[in-house]
């Protein structure tokens, strides 16, 4: 029930998309969060879990405010993607909403014919900085899970008309094979590295022993790819940065067990450098520590 409801709230919402302007979708952001915090509800629970974990020196007036933001911030990332899928807002229109630094290390990947990793977390509107990206010409590829009750390939199909290349997930070893096809074919791969995973190797996040998943590291080592560290965020007049930093340099370990648990750890202790830079960015609702352990 849940599943078919949130496919037609999507399909709604790029209905009203075609009628309302986007500085209506932002009000109205900022209205469904004022709302959602009156209220209990389970995800906004584990959210202000996961804020006393990473400031744990802060207020609780100081946490719902970087919460609600954070929350705010995702409706806005929500809602500007559903204009861009239906139009509204077009490539020109995405260029000028977009600013980025660090373009010079993704131009170097492009100068020598190679692919690349580009890495990130759940920061900011992810999926515009992809779309812009492809907009621009790079040869972008990104993972998607088709979600339950939509139609076969309706997110692939959009992000093929965004100039993304899809990758869809279906299993962990099938994605391997498709993430390395990819960089073979010289594309830019993003990956998003911050979420908990049953499967997952365990590393310090913030002080606990949580799982992750050690992909990045493992096909950066494969294909013999750089790892490029990248993130977007808003400024308070709704225009987006994107950063893309010089390539992580991965560090050698004879054991492979080893290599993956120290450059793993490597990348997320840059994720959490992120994380404390621009909190009202991340995902917050994210059940990030559900498997933590002593």
């Amino acid at each position: 029930i849940v599943g078919r409801a949130i496919y037609y709230f999507v399909r709604i919402t790029l209905v009203l998309a075609r009628i309302f302007p986007v500085s209506w979708a932002y009000r109205f952001s900022a209205f469904l969060v004022f709302l959602s915090l009156k209220l209990d509800w389970g995800r906004k629970r584990i959210a202000l879990a996961n804020l006393k974990i990473v400031f744990p020196g802060k207020s609780d007036t100081e946490r719902i405010t970087i919460l609600k933001e954070a929350l705010t911030n995702m409706l806005k990332n929500y809602y500007e993607m559903a204009y861009v899928i239906n139009g509204k807002i077009r490539a020109g229109d995405i260029s000028l909403m977009v600013s980025a630094t660090g373009l010079e290390n993704l131009d170097k990947l492009k100068d020598e014919n190679r692919g690349a990793i580009l890495y990130s977390g759940h920061f900011g509107n992810f999926a515009l900085m992809f779309t812009w990206l492809a907009i621009k010409g790079y040869p972008i590829a990104a993972v998607y899970k088709d979600a339950r009750h939509f139609p076969d390939e309706y997110l692939g199909n959009i992000m093929r008309g965004l100039k993304v290349t899809p990758i869809k997930f279906k299993s962990d070893a099938q994605v391997t094979v498709e993430i390395l096809r990819a960089l073979r074919e010289k594309k830019i791969v993003l990956m998003l590295n911050d979420q908990s995973h049953p499967q997952g190797i365990y590393i310090n996040f913030f002080g606990k022993s949580v799982p992750s998943p050690a992909g990045p590291a493992l096909l950066a080592k494969r294909a013999k790819v750089p790892v490029i560290p990248a993130y977007i965020y808003r400024d308070n007049k709704n225009h987006h940065h994107v950063t893309i930093l010089p390539e992580m340099p991965l560090k050698a370990e004879e054991d492979n067990e080893k290599f993956l648990l120290v450059n793993t750890q490597m990348m997320i202790d840059w994720i959490a450098e992120i994380l404390l830079k621009h909190p009202t960015e991340w995902l917050w609702l994210h059940n990030r520590w559900k498997r933590a352990r002593s």
